[in-house]
Formats: structure tokens, sequence, C-alpha cells
């Protein structure tokens, strides 16, 4: 035999065994639904009290993962929050932080001026620029039509 051919026949076996153990799960999950059902019947499907009873079941379910997330406040220290060197440290980097964010916004604040007065300059060229050729077109028209 083959050795590609052992190994569909492996693989092929190894799907049939995982097939066949879901569907015995899944009729063993069955077996267990019809005990619970017989022991402690549900109400009618649509009903009030299976209304009831789903609410019931949530706030469970919910109370439950409530309780599982949250164990209760723990005291935190001064230092784990504000940092080795506690409030007059934190003082410090919160001065640094302020300071840093003013030195971007002064910078920001140059760049955009000089910007502006990029913008001025050029502005300044085109018009004078424009003067230029509106008063060489005047020469023209003068020597033209008098």
């Amino acid at each position: 035999m083959c050795l590609s051919t052992a190994i569909e026949l492996c693989d092929e076996d190894r799907a049939h065994h995982i097939d066949d153990l879901r569907y015995a799960r899944k009729l063993d999950r069955n077996a267990q639904k019809e005990r619970l059902e017989e022991m402690v019947p549900r109400a009618d499907p649509g009903s009030r009290e299976r209304q009831l009873e789903k609410r019931r079941e949530a706030t469970v379910t919910l109370h439950a993962f409530r309780k599982a997330k949250s164990p209760g406040v723990e005291e935190v220290g001064e230092a784990d929050l504000l940092g080795d060197d506690g409030i007059d440290g934190f003082k410090k980097r919160k001065k640094e932080v302020e300071r840093k964010k003013n030195e971007r916004e002064i910078r920001k604040e140059e760049i955009l001026r000089a910007r502006a007065e990029e913008r001025d300059e050029r502005l300044q060229e085109v018009r004078a620029k424009e003067e230029k050729t509106m008063e060489m077109l005047k020469a023209i028209a003068k020597q033209r039509f008098g």
C-alpha cells in the first residue's frame, strides 16, 4: 500500500471517529434535556409563565457573570496610581507634559505664521506682475487708440 493512501485512510478514519463522537455527544445532550424536562417540566412555549422563567434564567446568568467579573474594590497605593515619586513626581511630570504641549503649540503657530507670510509674499509678487502687465497693456492701448 502506498504511503499517501495510508495517510488518506487514517484521515478518513479520524474524520469518521470525530463524527461518531459528535453524534454521541448530541444524543447524550438530548437525553439529558429529556431527563431534565421530566424532572422539572417547563411551561408551555409562548406562555406568560415561560416568559417569566426565561427572564429568571437570564437574571441568574447575568448575576453570576457580574459576581465572577468584579470580586470587589481593592485598595491601591498612592505609589501605584501616581508613580514611585508620589504627588511631587506626578506634578513634575504634569508640568513637563504641559511644557511640551506649549512648545508644540508655539512651533505650530510659528509654522502657520511662516506659511501665511510666504503666501502674502507670493500674492504681492503676483499682484506686482499683474500691475506691470496692466500698465503695459494700457501703454499699448494709448499708442494704438490715442
